[in-house]
């Protein structure tokens, strides 16, 4: 038996253990106990006797006794959510009463909440996937998010980066925009939230997905990317309880990326740099004995530590229930400096002030304090290239043995000053962004007649978020504010308040027609508003000793830039809606939906989006002709759907002119050798004809169950489409603008989703169930009229000279990354040795260059010249390298599978998720596999290890036979085949190109990985 259910009797014990019974005095009395059909003990069943005051309950191990009873007369055995039986009482009253009680499906069918209402699951007619709150806390997890993760058919959840707060993306069917945001609409009891990375995984009683249009049509234009529906939990009548929970986890980086050891990289860059850094060849073996400094390790390898717990209070009487949770975690990261605190509360009241009139009212406070870096650069680095995390694994393990010449290699090309090592940078780095979210909802429900609900609701939410940043003088070096070498500090405050208002009117009738028929009419208008404030402060030129903390303190010290501010558009909607859901003889189910919202982000004639669907339902199983199949068939529903809903997810005053500010990195005007403030238009082109995005769904739904439920879920065929896309489009230079949003293109989304739910074993000693869903989905771009195709991620700043790694175009799909495949390397040719070389030595004897006949052109990409040992890619029938698809990031297939039990008193549980078939871009393993710097003072991933690589340099003597730097080089081996018969000798076992010879790269299948 679940011990989830144990738990449940047991709070159902203690609150019908208040319950008194009036007793007679006779003489006799009787003993049983109460079991349900798997034969547990059913705790707190009430136990009484007919037309009488006088009853029990049973303890718990179900036993009860019942003294002053007659033979003949009736008891009567009830409990929640199973059905009342009665038993007569025999002469013989020692005779132990044993009594089974049969679960009612009717009260047990799990209720789902969807727009505006709840409905019991046997009743939908959308895709909604769910999940019950005990089924996430089995992870200790920080976020909601996190807890979700391959637990639900076509819901997708991935992290942007690895620090403490990093934001977790949630996608739902693939989602359908190109350029916009494919995140669905959070609600939270009722009240929708921009984010629910505030919300504790403790706090939840359950989650709903809402997948369709039939189910996401009632949100209208944000529903067109799902909808993901939180319930927290509530009071409940009762006397009070209280439930602790705590949990303590380790984390510890287990796949950092393996490097060059010392000898090894010096050993590259001798073959570089010659004797300029290191030392004369004969020194080079010193570094064989040589740890050397792996930043990777000084930064990242501390054992990370995470505590969390929470106390959750909740109670009440019948006119007043209420529920108050607290949860705090407390996780100091992997990452050096890194740190993240944040506390919850979280208090709901449910009050019934009259027969007719009841309120609820929630409040949600949280506190997080976020300590260190994130995985990008940093706000005063001029791009990636120089992100501390990225140079914690590329830097040079040993510095150079005169580190005073070392002026202009770790440097941003537009820089001349030493970069200090990541750890000293880290060291000299302040960061602490401390976040405070409060949301006040209060709902007011009144019923004036009979079947009739009036319900009125409004929310406020307020934001604010304050980071102060500072830096000492090892992370100034090059720095985008100017000033290099000196302190800085930047103090930013975000302020973003919203409110909202909804009222419905709802008409349910459960006893249409005598009963046969059921009918829920829902009528509602909405408003809401939202408006973002941002304010930053730069302060520059504090003197060269102040450490961060001292910046902070004496901010005066320094010279403020002119502070940057803004005060966004306010975000407004209007909006009026309908559904009606009809259930017909219990077996034919239809709901019809349809919603008008009005947006402030388009102009007059594009204001309004209307946006209807419809859905039904057929319960095959309760059906005459099924009723054969009654023994194995336990349920049977098919279900339809079509729908429209909208998507308005653009930044407001898109359809305006705006001009703003320069900020604090622009080309200012001296006047008097002091900055001045200068105001310049945006960088975009307003377009008064933007209009509503549109996301047409069908879905095909199967709902089963069999063998009693121990087998059921769910199987579901979508396909979506998505038009009149909100692109962000390029525009020409000329214009004196970088990019305007316009409408065009069309995307479809087509996939199958499975959900199934076993129970393997159920008894009281050993319970065993098993879950499983998966999800497939091929998305496409139907239509795209671009003027350019080619999107760069600029992942790795000016690591790569030119990105245009994802190809969006008609006919392809999201997520295509293009890039080059390499094939193999370079080498020297002899008609001997080596006949399928393709380098030869030119006239001069020191450069090399394709032979008679040989079309490779590779080098372009590379760098422009040719070395033995360089890296080749596809070419084509003219030498020019093949741009090609190397893969998807987005996965067509996933999901997740899970066991779950219990042994005894102690509950279980396993679980995996996965992705098939799509791949990862490893921009590290890029990054370190090529001369990234003008003179090798970047370190190179293992696979370039001296006994894997190509190699210019004979261990004999030490001479450079690749990059040659004298004709007497040659003549040291007798010629031009003598020095190139000892390189093919040296390279006979070489698997990989040389990077010394690659001084600039693009994307190559090298990088692509499966996950």
């Amino acid at each position: 038996m679940d011990i989830g259910i144990n738990a449940k009797k047991v709070c159902l014990f203690l609150a019908a253990s208040s319950c008194s019974f009036y007793a007679f005095a006779q003489e006799s009395a009787v003993n049983g106990s109460v079991k349900d059909v798997s034969g547990e003990p059913l705790i707190g069943v009430t136990v009484q006797v007919k037309n009488s005051s006088l009853g029990t309950i049973t303890d718990v191990d179900g036993n009860f006794r019942l003294p002053n009873v007659k033979s003949g007369q009736t008891l009567v055995f009830s409990y929640v959510g199973y059905k009342t039986v009665e038993v007569t009482l025999k002469k013989n009253l020692n005779a132990l009463v044993e009594v089974v009680l049969n679960e009612d499906a009717e009260v047990l069918d799990e209720v789902v909440v969807i727009g505006y209402g709840t409905v019991n699951k046997r009743d939908l007619t959308g895709s909604v996937a769910s999940i019950k709150g005990e089924d996430l806390i089995s992870v200790p997890v920080t976020s909601v998010s996190e807890a979700l993760t391959g637990k639900l058919a076509g819901v997708n959840v991935t992290t942007t980066d690895g620090s403490p707060d990093g934001d977790v993306n949630i996608r739902i069917r693939g989602g359908g925009s190109l350029s916009q945001d494919n995140s669905p609409l959070y609600i939270v009891d009722g009240f929708p939230v921009s984010s629910i990375s505030d919300i504790s995984p403790t706090e939840i009683e359950s989650i709903d997905v809402l997948k369709d249009a039939s189910s996401t049509a009632i949100y209208g234009a944000r529903g067109a990317n799902g909808v993901v529906i939180i319930t927290t939990k509530s009071g409940f009548e009762g006397k009070t309880q209280v439930d602790f929970g705590a949990s303590y986890t380790f984390k510890k980086a287990t796949k950092l990326t393996k490097v060059l050891s010392p000898y090894d990289f010096v050993y590259y860059n001798y073959e570089i740099n010659g004797e300029g850094n290191y030392g004369v060849f004969e020194d080079l073996d010193i570094y064989k004995s040589i740890s050397g400094t792996d930043y990777q390790d000084e930064i990242f390898g501390r054992t990370g530590n995470q505590l969390q717990y929470n106390v959750n209070i909740s109670g009440g009487t019948k006119q007043l229930k209420y529920n108050v949770n607290y949860s705090h975690s407390d996780e100091e990261s992997i990452m050096l400096g890194s740190g993240y605190r944040k506390d919850n509360i979280n208090a709901k009241i449910n009050s019934e002030l009259s027969k007719w009139v009841s309120m609820d009212f929630q409040t949600r406070l949280s506190y997080a304090v976020t300590d260190g870096l994130s995985s990008g650069s940093d706000s005063n680095e001029s791009n990636a290239t120089n992100s501390i995390v990225t140079n914690a694994v590329r830097f040079r393990p040993v510095q150079y043995l005169n580190s005073s010449d070392d002026n202009s290699d770790d440097t941003d090309e537009s820089s001349s000053i030493q970069l200090a090592t990541p750890l000293e940078r880290l060291l000299a780095t302040y960061k602490q962004k401390r976040s405070f979210r409060q949301n006040y909802n209060i709902g007011l429900n009144w019923k004036p007649f009979k079947n009739i609900t009036i319900r009125s609701e409004f929310g406020y939410g307020w934001r604010m978020d304050d980071t102060n940043q500072a830096w000492g003088s090892d992370a100034t070096r090059n720095s985008n504010l100017a000033y290099n070498g000196q302190p800085q500090a930047a103090i930013t405050s975000d302020d973003t308040r919203n409110w909202r208002n909804a009222n419905t009117i709802t008409y349910d009738n459960k006893k249409l027609f005598s009963g046969r028929d059921r009918i829920n009419v829902l009528l509602g208008h909405e408003a809401s508003s939202s408006q973002e404030k941002t304010v930053t402060n730069t302060y520059v030129n504090f003197p060269s000793q102040m450490e961060p903390g001292e910046v902070l303190a004496q901010l005066g010290t320094g010279e403020l830039y002119a502070a940057e501010s803004d005060i966004a558009a306010k975000e407004t909607m209007l909006s009026f809606f309908g559904r009606v859901n009809y259930t017909l003889m219990d077996k034919y189910l239809f709901t019809v939906t349809t919603r008008a919202d009005g947006s402030s982000k388009f102009t007059k004639n594009n204001r309004w989006g209307f946006f209807p669907s419809a859905a039904v339902a057929w319960r095959v199983s309760d059906e005459p002709f099924m009723q054969s199949a009654s023994r194995w068939l336990s349920s049977l529903k098919l279900r339809l759907s079509y729908g429209t809903a909208g998507n308005n997810r653009i930044s407001s005053g898109l359809t305006s002119t705006t001009y703003t500010l320069s900020g604090t990195s622009g080309k200012y005007p001296y006047f008097g050798e002091s900055r001045a403030t200068m105001l310049e238009h945006g960088t975009y082109l307003y377009n008064p004809d933007l209009k509503w995005e549109t996301t047409i769904t069908r879905n095909l739904g199967i709902d089963y169950g069999f063998l009693d439920n121990r087998i059921s879920g769910t199987l579901d065929f979508y396909w979506n489409t998505t038009r009149d896309l909100l692109m962000r489009t390029e525009v020409p230079s000329m214009s004196g603008y970088s990019y305007q949003y316009q409408n065009f293109g069309q995307t479809s989304n087509k996939g199958v989703e499975l959900t199934l739910r076993t129970v393997l074993a159920d008894t009281k000693k050993f319970g065993l169930n098993f879950n499983f869903n998966i999800a497939y989905n091929k998305n496409n771009i139907d239509k795209l009229n671009n003027q350019n195709s080619w999107q760069s991620s600029n992942w790795g700043g000016s690591i790569i000279s030119q990105y245009e790694d994802y190809y969006i175009h008609e006919g392809g799909s999201l997520g295509e990354i293009w890039g080059y495949k390499t094939n193999g390397f370079y080498t020297a040719y002899d008609p001997i040795t080596n006949p399928t070389g393709e380098l030869i030595l030119a006239d001069d004897g020191r450069t090399w260059t394709l032979k008679d006949g040989v079309k490779d052109n590779s080098a372009t990409l590379t760098g422009g010249s040719y070395y033995p040992g360089g890296l080749k890619v596809e070419c084509d029938e003219d030498g020019n390298p093949i741009k090609q698809k190397l893969g998807n990031t987005i996965a067509p297939v996933v999901g997740g599978f899970s066991f779950d039990g219990h042994v005894g008193n102690f509950d279980f549980s396993v679980f995996m998720n996965y992705s098939i078939g799509n791949k990862l871009i490893n921009g590290t393993k890029l990054a370190t596999s090529f001369n990234a710097g003008s003179n090798g003072a970047y370190n190179l991933n293992e696979d370039f290890t001296l006994s894997n690589r190509y190699t210019w340099i004979d261990p004999v003597n030490g001479l450079n036979l690749g990059k040659i730097n004298s004709s007497t080089t040659v003549e040291l081996y007798g010629g031009e085949q003598g020095l190139i018969n000892r390189l093919n000798e040296l390279n006979a076992n070489a698997k990989i190109w040389n990077p010394a010879g690659v001084t600039t790269m693009q994307l190559i299948d090298y990088a692509t990985t499966v996950p």
